[in-house]
């Protein structure tokens, strides 16, 4: 797990889909330490966006 970047991007609790959206994907990149929800995922789908696969660390 990427501790330091965990700490510097907080996703609040009831955020809104965009933002989360936004947060794993970033976070996908950049730790990937567990996988994207499934209602995130969904919704990337929805967007035509690809779901990442977890960055290797």
């Amino acid at each position: 797990m990427n501790a330091e970047w965990h700490d510097a991007h907080v996703l609040g609790q009831g955020a809104p889909m965009d933002d989360r959206v936004a947060w794993h994907l970033a976070h996908a990149q950049e730790c990937g330490c567990r996988d994207i929800p499934r209602t995130v995922r969904e919704e990337l789908e929805r967007r035509g966006v690809a779901v990442p696969e977890r960055a290797a660390r």
